[in-house]
């Protein structure tokens, strides 16, 4: 079977489980001719409560899931393993890299204060306080109980809002805009911006993400300009069926066939 060319080749996309497609649905509709595999490391979620020992191991095994299916680029589609992999990442494979702090960093410009709505690994990683533009008075939070939340469906549910505002009303005065600084959170924009207020700007990295990757595919002469087939192929590393259920709520559509990951891959390759 002969091999695809360089433009040919599928873009790789990673996440601890369903938040990533947030970010992957905005890449696809800037680049609609691109081949795509997403994986969702599901069997380890999450991986904002986890040590950044163990948030390092498993974006390393899903590198090189993703290096093996022989990938032209990669996103790392998720805030907690951008603050802790992206560098070793970037360092260690041969075709970009590309994370979601980058996009959320450029968010940050032009707001005075604003809030960092994360999972506590990212937080406690000061990533984005130790970046953040000149200027920006930032106030991080950790939300642990946004996620389990938002997979339960309840993102809209009286529960999500009291457990918002235990969270952020005392953030309300104090900022004017909130970064949504984990790819789940986005499905809570109708809750947070209740509990925040019209006066907050909620920033996302999505669109800026995809911007990044097509500059990136484009300076290395990369991107797929004539494509009638796009493929889009979905992996987990746990329960197949749970993926379908879930992913679609994050997808916007249905997701049709998901592959199973269920080999270990410890090291990336060289």
């Amino acid at each position: 079977m002969q091999r695809p060319n360089k433009q040919e080749r599928a873009v790789g996309c990673f996440d601890s489980g369903f938040g990533g497609l947030t970010i992957l649905r905005e890449i696809q509709h800037l680049l609609p001719q691109e081949n795509f595999i997403y994986l969702g490391d599901t069997a380890n979620l999450p991986y904002g409560n986890k040590s950044p020992e163990m948030i390092l191991r498993y974006s390393l095994e899903c590198a090189r899931f993703l290096m093996l299916q022989n990938i032209k680029l990669l996103i790392i589609a998720c805030h907690t393993a951008s603050s802790y992999a992206l560098s070793i990442l970037q360092k260690e494979l041969d075709i970009p890299v590309i994370g979601v702090v980058e996009p959320g960093l450029e968010a940050l410009r032009g707001v005075q204060s604003a809030a960092i709505l994360a999972t506590q690994s990212t937080i406690d990683s000061n990533i984005y306080q130790k970046n953040a533009p000149k200027g920006v008075t930032l106030f991080p939070q950790a939300c642990p109980l946004f996620v389990p939340l938002i997979e339960e469906g309840f993102q809209d549910h009286e529960a999500a809002k009291l457990i918002a505002k235990t969270y952020l009303l005392s953030l309300q005065d104090k900022i004017d805009a909130a970064l949504l600084a984990c790819t789940h959170y986005s499905l809570m924009k109708a809750t947070l911006q209740e509990v925040l207020g019209p006066r907050v700007l909620l920033l996302e990295p999505g669109q800026r993400c995809a911007q990044m990757v097509r500059e990136e595919l484009k300076a290395r002469a990369l991107l797929h300009l004539q494509n009638p087939n796009p493929s889009l192929q979905f992996f987990s590393t746990d329960d197949p069926q749970k993926f379908q259920r879930l992913g679609a709520i994050f997808w916007g559509s249905p997701i049709e066939n998901v592959g199973k990951k269920t080999r270990f891959y410890e090291m990336i390759p060289r």
